[in-house]
C-alpha cells in the first residue's frame, strides 16, 4: 500500500544522528494554549490560494512530486503519502478534515481519547492512531521512527534546524512555512499546506472556502459584530490579568467583524498580551469582553466593585469562558475544525453574552457522577469502602491507600476538588484544586477518570502517579 517516496528511512543515517541529537536542545516552546502563542494567519476573507508548494505533473507511469517550500528549505515528497504522523500539537485536524487518518498524533493537553477533541471525533471515526507525548526540545527519535511515517507533519511544532534534519532522515517532514515564526501559520496556510502535502490540493481549497463561506455567513447574521470593540483577556488567581494581542484567537474575532479599541491597541503595540493592572481596566470597556478565567478568579471579578463599574459589566456584555474547557482548546487550536465548533458554540455566546457559562451552571448527571467519585477516590480521608469501587485493581491498593491517608495528615489531610467535568464518550477531564486540610495547595489542575461498565473508575496508575507526588507512593 505505501507508494514510492523520495525520503525513506535510512537506519545507519538516522541512528548517527539520533546519537548527535542528544545534546542540548534549543527548541521553540511550546505553544501556550489560547493566548500566548504568536499565531498569525490570514483572515476568513482573505485567499487561501498564496501557498508556497507545487505540485509537479507527471506521467501515469510516474509518482506525482510535491514540492513545499518551508522554514527550512523545501521538502519533496514523491508518491502519495500512506502512513502520516501529526507532529505538531494541532496538526491532527486538517489531516481528519481531509479524510485522512493519522498513524500518530501528538497530545498537547485535554487527553482526549487519541489526543482528539470533541471538534474531530467524527472525522477521526474508529480510527486508532498512537498518541505521542513529547514536550517542545523532547522529541523521541526512536519512537517516531519506529512508526515508521512516510510523512511527518510539524507545521505546529516549533522544530529546530537539528530537529527537522534528524526528523528528514526519518521521513519527509514539513515544519512552519518560509517567514513565520514558531506556532505561527494561520488555519488556512496550514491546511493547504497539508492538503497538497498528501496530494488533495483541490481538496484542501475547498474545505478551506467552505470553512471561511461559514464565518462570514455567521458575521453576516449578526451584523451588529461589524465595528463592534471586543477584548479577550486571561484572568488568573490573585489578581492577574493578561488582554491578549493580534494572534490566531483574537484574529477568529476580526472575521466576524469585530475590532479592538485604539486605547487598547496601542497599549499592546507588537506585544502576543500585555499584563494589565487593576488601574488599567478601563482599557476593557468595549462591546464584548471575553474573559478566561477558573470559577474562583470569575467569582471574584463578580464580586469586585472596581469590575462591576464597567459598562460591559453592567450591561452583561461579558462572555466568560473556564479556563481547560472546550471552547478554550477550540481557541487555542486554531484549526480548520476548530474555527467551526467555534462559530456553533462561541458565536451565539457573543451574540447574547448574558447567556455564557458560569460557576454555578447545572451539570449533567454523568458529570456530577464523575466527579463525585474522582473526589472520593482522592480524598485521603474517605472511607475505604467506599472509595474502593471506583479504584482500578482496588484490592493490591488498600495498603497504599492506608499509607496515603497517614501521610497525608501531616497536612490536615489532601482532597482534590473539582471544579469542572468535560465528558468525551468515557472519560471524563475534571478540572480540581487540591486542598491541605481546608486551605487550597494548587488550583486549576486536570486528570481524568474513565468509565467502566457504568461506574466510573480512577486507574491504578493514576492512584499511584498521584500518590507519589504527595510523597506517599504505592508499595
Amino acid at each position: 500500500m505505501m507508494r514510492s517516496l523520495r525520503f525513506k528511512f535510512v537506519c545507519v543515517a538516522a541512528l548517527a544522528l539520533l546519537a548527535a541529537a542528544c545534546g542540548d536542545n534549543d527548541a521553540a516552546s511550546e505553544p501556550e494554549s489560547a493566548s500566548a502563542s504568536a499565531f498569525a494567519g490570514a483572515s476568513a476573507s482573505e485567499p487561501a490560494t498564496e501557498i508556497t508548494s507545487d505540485s509537479t505533473p507527471s506521467s501515469e507511469s510516474e509518482p506525482a512530486v510535491t514540492t513545499i517550500i518551508h522554514t527550512f528549505g523545501e521538502t519533496i515528497i514523491e508518491g502519495t503519502p500512506q502512513r502520516v504522523m501529526t507532529l505538531g500539537f494541532s496538526e491532527q485536524d486538517p489531516v481528519l478534515a481531509l479524510g485522512v487518518t493519522p498513524i500518530a498524533v501528538r497530545e498537547w493537553f485535554g487527553e482526549f481519547p487519541y489526543a482528539t477533541w470533541p471538534w474531530a471525533t467524527d472525522e477521526l471515526g474508529d480510527g486508532t492512531p498512537d498518541v505521542l507525548t513529547m514536550t517542545s526540545g523532547e522529541l523521541n527519535y526512536e519512537a517516531i521512527a519506529g512508526l515508521a511515517p512516510d510523512l511527518i507533519i510539524a507545521t505546529h511544532a516549533g522544530l529546530t534546524q537539528e530537529e527537522f534534519d534528524i526528523l528528514s532522515e526519518i521521513a519527509p517532514t514539513i515544519p512552519e512555512a518560509a517567514g513565520t515564526a514558531a506556532f505561527s501559520m494561520s488555519w488556512q496556510e496550514q491546511t493547504q499546506v497539508i492538503g497538497d502535502a498528501l496530494g488533495l490540493s483541490e481538496e484542501a481549497a475547498q474545505r478551506i472556502r467552505l470553512t471561511q463561506a461559514t464565518i462570514l455567513d455567521a458575521a453576516r447574521l449578526n451584523d451588529n459584530f461589524g465595528g463592534a470593540t471586543l477584548a479577550w483577556l486571561n484572568a488568573y488567581e490573585g489578581g492577574e490579568y493578561w488582554v491578549v494581542g493580534d494572534t490566531a484567537p483574537t484574529r477568529f474575532f476580526s472575521d466576524l467583524g469585530f475590532t479592538r479599541n485604539a486605547d487598547l491597541t496601542e497599549a499592546i503595540g507588537d506585544l502576543d498580551s500585555l499584563q494589565i493592572s487593576a488601574e488599567q481596566l478601563d482599557l476593557l470597556d468595549v462591546d464584548r469582553l471575553i474573559i478566561v478565567a477558573d470559577p474562583v478568579t470569575q467569582r471574584a471579578i463578580e464580586a469586585d466593585s472596581l469590575w462591576q463599574s464597567l459598562s460591559v459589566f453592567q450591561e452583561d456584555r461579558v462572555v466568560w469562558v473556564p479556563q481547560r474547557s472546550e471552547l478554550f482548546g477550540a481557541l487555542s487550536f486554531s484549526t480548520i475544525l476548530s474555527a467551526e465548533f467555534l462559530v456553533e458554540k462561541l458565536v451565539p455566546l457573543l451574540a447574547e453574552p448574558g447567556s455564557a457559562d458560569t460557576p454555578d451552571a447545572e451539570l449533567s448527571p454523568e458529570a456530577e457522577a464523575a466527579m463525585a467519585a474522582f473526589a472520593l477516590v482522592y480524598d485521603s480521608e474517605a472511607a475505604w469502602e467506599e472509595k474502593a469501587p471506583h479504584l482500578e485493581n482496588a484490592t493490591s491498593l488498600e495498603a497504599s491507600n492506608t499509607g496515603y491517608r497517614e501521610g497525608a495528615s501531616n497536612s490536615g489531610g489532601i482532597s482534590l476538588n473539582p471544579t469542572s467535568a468535560t465528558i468525551n464518550g468515557d472519560v471524563a477531564t475534571i478540572i480540581y484544586d487540591v486542598y491541605f486540610g481546608d486551605s487550597p495547595a494548587y488550583t486549576d489542575l486536570d486528570r481524568v477518570i474513565a468509565r467502566v461498565d457504568g461506574a466510573w473508575l480512577v486507574t491504578e496508575e493514576d492512584f499511584c502517579g498521584f500518590l507519589a507526588s504527595a510523597r506517599t507512593p504505592c508499595n
